[in-house]
């Protein structure tokens, strides 16, 4: 550490900033002294010891949302901050390329018609996921409850389920049997769903058949040419 300097700068009227001396004399004769700056505080050399460790218990409250993920402790002055750290994302599944282009060719009869409501419901149909209630119109409901896809309050029927469940485990290549499948194809299962949709006469389906099977959509299976 230096000491203030007896040699005077130019200009010289603060000692805050100027480390050398400002010379004064108190008479208008006489001989003038130093005065010195004031010396800088020395660091301090204070150790901190180090807060015993405590346990404690987060709680959190009913109608938080829920999370996923590890949690961070940060220790501060005012006590233990908890951070939420997001859990490493799951990698997505893709959809098999036959049952992508099944559902593909739903969704494009179906927006070729002006039926956006109806085509926005296809991927959850042939995942066999809930339906929001303000989903369907009464109109669309009422279709496919006498239809046999729905029950009360838009549960799926089982009849729908085992039928699907059999034809989406042979387009995602998990099951090579059609004998759960029955007497159906796979278009005329897309013609009747599509018909089901548009609300419109199951006599109409056969027309829809023909439809799907132009866009790749056979009686086993789809065309990978299509």
């Amino acid at each position: 550490m230096g000491y203030p300097s007896r040699a005077s700068e130019f200009p010289n009227d603060n000692l805050d900033i100027s480390s050398g001396a400002r010379w004064l004399s108190e008479a208008l004769t006489g001989a003038a002294t130093p005065e010195l700056p004031r010396q800088p505080e020395p660091l301090s050399s204070t150790v901190h010891e180090p807060m015993p460790s405590e346990r404690f218990v987060l709680c959190f409250e009913d109608d938080e949302p829920d999370f996923e993920g590890p949690l961070d402790v940060q220790l501060t002055a005012e006590g233990p901050v908890v951070v939420v750290r997001s859990a490493d994302p799951q990698p997505e599944i893709p959809t098999p390329l036959p049952l992508r282009h099944f559902e593909t060719a739903l969704v494009q009869a179906l927006m070729a018609r002006g039926a956006s409501r109806a085509a926005a419901l296809v991927p959850k149909l042939l995942r066999l996921q809930s339906l929001p209630p303000d989903s369907l119109s009464p109109e669309l409901a009422d279709s496919l409850r006498s239809r046999g896809y729905l029950e009360e309050n838009h549960r799926y029927s089982e009849k729908f389920r085992s039928l699907w469940g059999a034809w989406a485990s042979v387009l995602e290549g998990s099951s090579e049997d059609l004998s759960a499948c029955g007497a159906t194809t796979l278009d005329g299962v897309g013609a009747q769903l599509l018909a089901a949709l548009l609300t419109v006469p199951a006599t109409r389906a056969e027309e829809l058949r023909r439809e799907l099977r132009k866009a790749g959509i056979a009686a086993f299976g789809v065309l990978e040419a299509a």
